[in-house]
């Protein structure tokens, strides 16, 4: 960018003069332009003001750490890096006020019926769930293996204040540009020669010059620019009309690109200083936002799954647990009934054994039951999209589990206890508009299919940098000279007759012999478009296979807990008949009593178990068909 006279060869000397004259006029009028440059100090202060203003407090606040010499804030954050970051003095206040109690075990909850409990339906959970839900958590530890991998709250707002790819950051290649520059100049030399002194063998010259400019980048790629230069010159050259003059010029520049570079498509895509393969216009800034709220969104749909599935898995812990106490007191009452006939020597020692070591089998089933196991749990893509059933567990360990996924305390002297009652009815679903709905509202299809629009803006970008350079440049100015800056017969004044005017124009071209590197990236994009259809495609397929695969899961965990209550209530009834042979004194055998015990045990464990499976599975449905968020009566916002 130009700045006017900034040469320091004066202008050629009229013949006859005197150089010691020219010096001493020259000092004689040096204060004559002292207004104009007070006057044009004082708005080159307004403007610096006026942008200071611009620029806010905050960042008047940061001057000293970031460009001054201050140094403690820096200093104390290194002084805690070098000791290992170690946690701070409030933190671990904060820890010991809030440490939870300990965690409830086997030995505490000896007597189930004696624990205190929190009943919560699932609606509840989901809520205490996402108030406690900074982070989306699951329970494969991520937190510590890939911290990374998790979202938060804050990964929508990351990505919409990415200062290098975000929708913001797309637009401010259009902000206007303000541009301010000044220089203060003297210069003091002799010469040999009167010719190059300007007619004075001594030269003696301040010369200063101000740039004010705002530009702007338009929409079409067209690049505007409104510029002011102003010179002040005073020397001792013998040949100048006044020994100090100030020159003011006002620009106006328009470049417009007429082939590569321009057009609304083109810079709306792929945005300023854009190169062929990298493009980060508005509209692909917009998509990748949209992409990301659609990551969220499947983010939080598989977070509110695991949160289901934990919830379900809790809720058969807990009736399998009293499945397992009902069993234990019927082999309880039995072996005393035989431990008390061996007393009387009615019957042999071996009965009574048989009787305690069924008794001890279901103690420690039942054990099992209440305080569970470090095993696999019921989670998003464990088999299924959704999470197949695991069925195992215990009371404690799942208890433990959904409170670390909806974020409560690990332990607070109360039981979570699932109160939700399993649907038993049938539910007939039409998978053709399951089908349907599942291409239209799946995350995972969302993404993609943006992908796939990103891609085909990207191939229109590309084939742009086919064509070559051709802009169109061109240049109005106004000029003015005088003896002050303002006022009567000054720069400013010449400038507002509009005496003096310039015009330039021109075209520049510039092309690429072969265009090897444009053809490359329009292939790539072409490929690139080919593979994400490809992939779109496949995921399609996948999803449908998967909806139809849950659907007939349904079916089976059904029709399976029918038969498993038709298997229960068979062998109830046929031990309340032993039961009531042995009590009226007939004899019965003591194998088949307890192969029973065990039986209705086993089946009624089985039909709780399917009956979880069942929920499990119409819970999977709405995974698979992109509705669990909706019918769980979650919004994400920015979706």
């Amino acid at each position: 960018m130009g700045s006017g006279q900034q040469s320091v060869s004066p202008p050629v000397a009229l013949a006859g003069e005197d150089a010691d004259s020219s010096r001493l006029g020259r000092r004689s009028l040096r204060c004559r332009p002292l207004f104009s440059i007070v006057l044009w100090s004082l708005i080159t202060g307004a403007v610096l003001s006026a942008f200071a203003g611009v620029l806010g407090c905050r960042a008047c606040k940061s001057l000293p750490e970031t460009v001054g010499n201050d140094t403690q804030c820096v200093d104390a954050i290194m002084a805690n890096v070098d000791a290992g970051a170690p946690p701070s003095r409030a933190a671990e206040a904060i820890a010991l006020t809030t440490a939870p109690l300990p965690p409830i075990t086997i030995r505490d909850a000896a007597s189930m019926e004696n624990a205190t409990y929190r009943n919560l339906t699932l609606r509840e959970t989901i809520q205490i769930a996402l108030t406690n839900s900074e982070v989306l958590r699951d329970l494969n530890a991520t937190v510590l293996r890939a911290p990374e991998q998790l979202s938060s709250q804050q990964s929508l707002p990351l990505v919409q204040t990415n200062p290098q790819a975000s929708i913001e950051a797309a637009l401010s290649a259009f902000d206007a540009q303000l541009y301010a520059m000044g220089t203060w100049q003297n210069n003091d030399r002799q010469f040999n020669n009167r010719f190059f002194g300007g007619g004075a063998n001594a030269f003696q010259q301040d010369v200063h010059d101000y740039v004010f400019q705002t530009s702007k980048l338009t929409a079409t790629g067209a690049q505007l620019a409104l510029r002011s230069i102003t010179d002040y010159d005073a020397n001792n050259a013998t040949g100048n009309l006044v020994p100090s003059a100030w020159q003011s010029q006002l620009h106006a520049e328009i470049r417009q690109p007429l082939l590569r570079g321009g057009g609304l498509t083109f810079n709306r895509i792929a945005g300023a200083a854009a190169l062929p393969g990298v493009y980060n216009g508005v509209l692909i800034a917009k998509t990748n936002n949209d992409i990301s709220v659609a990551e969220f969104r499947r983010n939080t749909r598989n977070y509110i799954s695991n949160v289901t599935n934990a919830y379900w898995d809790l809720a058969f812990a807990y009736r399998d647990a009293d499945a397992r106490a009902e069993a234990l007191e019927r082999s309880r009452l039995t072996w005393r009934s035989y431990d008390a006939q061996k007393t009387s020597n009615r019957q042999g020692g071996s009965a009574e054994a048989l009787a305690r070591e069924q008794y001890y089998r279901f103690q420690g089933e039942y054990q099992d039951a209440v305080a569970g196991k470090l095993v696999q749990r019921t989670q998003g893509y464990n088999a299924t999209s959704g999470g197949t059933f695991s069925g195992v567990g215990g009371v404690l360990a799942g208890e433990r589990r959904l409170r670390l996924l909806v974020g409560l305390p690990v332990s607070e002297g109360v039981l979570l206890r699932p109160v939700d009652e399993p649907i038993t009815a049938p539910v007939i679903f039409d998978t053709d508009s399951l089908s349907a709905q599942a291409i239209r509202m799946r995350a995972e299809l969302q993404e993609q299919r943006l992908l796939v629009k990103r891609r085909e803006m990207e191939l229109l970008a590309a084939k742009n940098f086919l064509l070559p350079t051709l802009d169109l440049v061109s240049t109005y100015r106004l000029r003015g000279l005088g003896p002050d800056l303002a006022g009567t017969g000054s720069a400013f004044d010449e400038i507002s007759e509009m005496r003096f005017q310039e015009y330039e124009a021109g075209v520049e071209f510039r092309m690429p012999v072969g265009f090897r590197q444009a053809h490359a990236a329009v292939q790539h994009a072409k490929l690139q478009i080919a593979r994400d259809q490809a992939l779109l495609r496949e995921q399609e397929r996948q999803i449908v296979h998967d909806l139809l695969g849950v659907v007939a899961e349904t079916d089976r965990a059904y029709t399976l807990a029918e038969t498993s209550l038709n298997r229960y209530l068979a062998a109830k009834d046929a031990l309340d008949t032993l039961e009531a042979n042995r009590e009226a004194g007939l004899p019965i055998s003591l194998v088949q009593l307890l192969d029973t015990q065990r039986r209705v045990s086993e089946s009624q464990v089985r039909y709780y178990l399917a009956v979880t499976e069942y929920m499990v599975a119409l819970k999977n449905v709405q995974f698979e068909t992109g509705t669990l968020l909706e019918n769980t009566e979650v919004m994400v916002a920015g979706s």
